[in-house]
């Protein structure tokens, strides 16, 4: 389906967000608007843009982007109308989301995607009742994620979770995992569970994953020290092959996590109170997203 077949586009952008171009964003949609009703709306908080998520995408026809990175997108992914349609205009610190569907990192071109692209069925993954569409980490990520604060992000950008994940390493004590796959169990220390490639950046702990496969990728660490951290970041990185003797890589439709003792978990990079049980599966229904 031909997003120029559809109603109007609502843009919802953070009015504090540093990274997205605000200027270029709106002499993009002036210059489009000849063609497709398209309006910019400022929001405040992740409240705010959820209630508008919520409110929008209900219409029938209409078109909500979200103008953000992976976060952002997640938020207006769990406000979103069934049946909703989202569009995307990357504008956050790794963009894994807008870079696995294709969608260009200049606002100009993501904003013409709005218009010209088609609406396809995207694979949806959802961990304890919330929505993601690329990875869900459980335990030294999702504690690097969370120690890496607003300013580090804007100072560093991505060498920022570089940073945090040194400092955070010297103290760690990893949690004990027990991972059912599809009525299989599996032991470790640090899983993902995938349904993207990319994990952030260029890197592919899950090179193997698609999007529209129906099907979810584990990626399970056996042994946590530098050394096996280091092995499965190197091919991630694409340098090697995957460490079978420390790792495990499979892949499933439904997964149960349980941490032996309260663990903190991410979903596309945004951080969750700790939990000791985690349930993981594809949604039951896609989500319609614009892509080229």
């Amino acid at each position: 389906m031909k997003a120029e077949s559809q109603g109007k586009i609502y843009i919802l952008a953070n009015s504090g967000a540093r990274t997205l171009d605000f200027k270029g964003l709106e002499s993009s949609c002036e210059r489009l608007a000849r063609h497709t009703a398209i309006e910019i709306v400022k929001t405040t908080s992740q409240e705010h843009a959820s209630s508008e998520t919520a409110r929008l995408s209900a219409i029938p026809g209409t078109i909500v982007a979200a103008a953000g990175g992976d976060g952002t997108i997640n938020n207006l992914l769990n406000s979103l109308a069934p049946g909703g349609i989202l569009g995307i205009i990357p504008a956050g610190t790794a963009n894994v989301i807008g870079r696995e569907l294709g969608i260009p990192l200049k606002v100009s071109d993501a904003v013409k995607v709005l218009v010209t692209g088609a609406v396809q069925k995207v694979d949806t993954a959802v961990c304890n009742s919330r929505k993601y569409l690329f990875v869900a980490g459980f335990g030294f990520d999702a504690e690097v994620a969370g120690a890496v604060g607003g300013w580090r992000k804007k100072l560093l950008g991505r060498a920022a979770y570089v940073v945090a994940g040194l400092q955070k390493f010297m103290t760690y004590r990893p949690p004990k995992l027990k991972v059912t796959c599809d009525g299989i169990v599996h032991h470790g220390y640090y899983a993902i569970i995938a349904n993207m490639r990319r994990y952030g950046g260029e890197l592919f702990f899950a090179p193997q994953a698609r999007f529209d496969d129906g099907i979810l990728d584990l990626v399970l660490l056996k042994r946590f020290s530098v050394g096996s951290l280091l092995r499965l970041l190197n091919f991630a990185r694409g340098n090697g092959r995957f460490p079978e003797d420390v790792a495990e890589s499979l892949q499933g439709r439904h997964f149960v996590v349980e941490a032996d003792r309260p663990t903190p978990y991410q979903l596309d990079g945004e951080v969750f109170a700790a939990a000791e049980r985690f349930e993981i599966s594809l949604a039951p229904q896609p989500t319609n997203l614009i892509t080229p």
